[in-house]
């Protein structure tokens, strides 16, 4: 559980001059500004691991963080190291404030990149502590950086939603850093429709709902589930443009409809591949239309709409052009972004699983960090995962429920694992020899063996028998 009364600070270990540094720091905050600092996180490069305790108050914790770098003046290095081991772990330090003096001038550099990049919980405090050799004196200043980033605009958004699990802002994967890019240029383009393609489960609404909106700056947000609409009943061209009083039985009253009620903002057309064929025809006009006029039922004047159009299919782009109305496709196809599927982005996906838990997690007697061990790791390096952050979800729910019983997360997390498993069966591939490359292909029948053989013997050590291979081999795939 975080206790946000608990002020920490973060710092690297000064090489020549490590306690007076730290002493000095402490004491300056808490004179000059009346920071009580109740927590030291302090980094450490390998060849100082053994270091004792500094000399602080007792009262004051003191935790040691040992990051796996060489050379002190390496940026990317630092960068890399701070990024996927320091941030994780800050979680749980709030409110925080951090040190920027200690070290060389490529680790002062890394805070100002992170911190420009909203990589730090929000209302993190920089400080900047001088020593004068004349008199002897330490001064801490708050250091005044206001820059900010494109990645902290992401982060930003995503702080104001912390229960919803969205992408990382800083992507690892080629894959998933190529497609969000491109959806960050294609969603700044002002009145030009956008389509989001990509498997189920992969996103693409939470995207919409965070991404885009920011990104075209309008707030207001109409989503049709294309395939709610019945293209067999008036009620559909009512929903969609609106009727006046009297268009046909029961219209007792006037109703705007959805195109109206999108003015100002973005009509999301989610899942588009089940648009009636008829509704398609009659949407043309308001794709290519800069005004977006369009007639309620029942009305002979024209009205107009201000909004921005943007479509999602977890269909192909070869279906969806044989799907869609032939005018509505070319339409509505000009900017097309590729969400990939989670099994192309196998660098993101332990970011992905922490955040679906956090996400989840709404138990405080849970960790705030998930179970992660080696069966996890196996499974997200190699299975094809073809329910996408479902899948995760599912193995997180399963993970919490054998969490109430076992309290231990290696073993939850192992009984989740193999609950999951039994079931993946019901989530075939469409494909027949799976999806992916070469390997991910291979591991997707090895899988689906794995599961047969369970099925057949109903336990895992006469499954493994029976394949003459190792149990824990068999339990990984």
């Amino acid at each position: 559980m975080v206790k946000r009364e608990q002020a920490t600070l973060l710092a690297w270990h000064s090489h020549r001059a490590g306690d007076e540094v730290l002493q000095n720091a402490l004491q300056s905050l808490a004179q000059e500004h009346k920071v009580h600092i109740r927590r030291v996180l302090y980094l450490l490069q390998p060849q100082h691991k053994n270091l004792a305790k500094p000399k602080i108050a007792a009262d004051i914790e003191f935790n040691k963080l040992i990051l796996p770098i060489d050379d002190p003046t390496a940026h990317l290095a630092i960068y890399k190291a701070v990024r996927d081991k320091v941030l994780p772990e800050i979680v749980n330090y709030l409110p925080l404030h951090i040190n920027i003096s200690p070290g060389t001038p490529a680790m002062h550099t890394v805070w100002l990149i992170l911190h420009a990049g909203g990589a730090f919980p929000n209302n993190t405090i920089l400080w900047s502590s001088q020593y004068d050799h004349k008199t002897k004196i330490t001064r801490i200043d708050r250091v005044n950086f206001p820059i900010n980033t494109y990645l902290a605009e992401i982060r930003l958004q995503a702080s104001k939603q912390p229960e919803i699990a969205l992408y990382d802002a800083e992507y690892r994967s080629p894959a998933r850093q190529k497609s969000l890019l491109q959806l960050s240029r294609y969603a700044r383009l002002l009145g030009a429709p956008l389509l989001i393609i990509g498997e189920r489960g992969i996103g693409k609404t939470r995207l919409v709902e965070s991404h885009v909106t920011r990104l075209k700056q309008r707030e207001n947000l109409i989503t049709v589930a294309c395939g709610t609409l019945d293209s067999d009943s008036g009620l559909a061209d009512s929903l969609l443009f609106g009727h006046i009083k009297g268009a046909f039985t029961g219209a007792n009253k006037d109703r705007a409809g959805l195109l109206k009620e999108a003015d100002g903002g973005i009509l999301f057309l989610d899942e588009i591949q089940d648009l009636p064929k008829p509704l398609q025809r009659k949407l043309v006009r308001i794709f290519q239309d800069r005004k977006h006029r369009y007639r309620p039922v029942g009305s002979d004047k024209e009205q107009e709409t201000d909004i921005e159009i943007v479509c999602a299919s977890n269909r192909s782009l070869d279906e969806l052009r044989k799907i869609l109305d032939a005018d509505l496709f070319d339409r509505l196809s000009h900017l097309i972004v590729e969400i990939p599927p989670l099994r192309d982005c196998r660098e993101d996906l332990e970011i992905d699983w922490q955040r679906v838990w956090k996400e989840l997690r709404t138990d405080e007697s849970l960790p705030a960090l998930p179970p992660y061990n080696k069966a996890l790791k196996q499974l997200l390096q190699t299975h094809p995962l073809p329910g996408n952050l479902r899948d995760l979800q599912r193995i997180a729910y399963l993970t919490m429920a054998w969490w109430q019983e076992i309290k231990e997360g290696d073993k939850a997390l192992d009984a989740a694992l193999d609950e999951w498993q039994k079931t993946q069966i019901t989530h075939p591939s469409s494909d027949e020899f799976g999806q992916g490359n070469y390997n991910d292909r291979v591991n997707w029948f090895k899988q689906r063996l794995a599961e047969w053989a369970y099925k057949q013997q109903r336990s895992w050590k006469k499954a493994a028998e029976f394949l003459d291979c190792n149990e824990r081999t068999l339990r990984n795939q």
